[in-house]
């Protein structure tokens, strides 16, 4: 049948096939080549955000821990001076023992294996220096100490002195 067509219907035959090949090409392959590999590139760069993503949470999960261990540790360190003391020790050292007028632990809170001790404890004839250093102490007790309530009084007899009233929770293991 070919053999019987002329030159310019072979040609034109020859034409067509090319270009029916060609159109082949592109839409059999190349076209779902190009989707496949945009969806690809796609979930390529969601994978590497979610990667980034993932590494940023690593880090804070390790600064966490890391955070977590140190505070056990202090707990665990904390446990050999009870809060009573600790507060003694720290008022008669900036404000002198005979000026500490009342000490009185209140009522503990266990919150799993966490005990909050709070106590409560009054001194008396301070200078604002020794009431700030005596609030630093606390603050910078390890573990830290909470100041619940503060009540600053000046004194009647010498309004340069200060009373000072304090209730402060302190965290202890179970």
């Amino acid at each position: 049948m070919i053999k019987t067509l002329n030159q310019n219907q072979r040609y034109a035959l020859a034409g067509g096939a090319a270009i029916l090949a060609l159109l082949l090409i592109i839409f059999g392959v190349l076209l779902p080549f190009n989707a496949v590999s945009k969806r690809l590139d796609n979930r390529i760069s969601s994978r590497q955000a979610q990667m980034k993503e993932v590494r940023q949470l690593q880090a804070d999960y390790l600064a966490l821990k890391k955070q977590v261990g140190k505070l056990q540790r202090d707990l665990d360190r904390r446990e050999a001076t009870p809060p009573l003391t600790f507060l003694e020790q720290t008022a008669s050292q900036f404000g002198g023992r005979e000026n500490l007028v009342l000490m009185r632990p209140l009522q503990s809170v266990v919150q799993g294996k966490l005990r909050i001790e709070t106590t409560e404890f009054k001194v008396e004839r301070l200078g604002l220096e020794q009431v700030l250093r005596i609030l630093q102490e606390i603050e910078q007790a390890s573990p830290p100490m909470r100041v619940d309530r503060l009540h600053l009084k000046q004194r009647f007899d010498n309004v340069a002195q200060l009373d000072l009233g304090v209730t402060v929770s302190a965290t202890r293991r179970n």
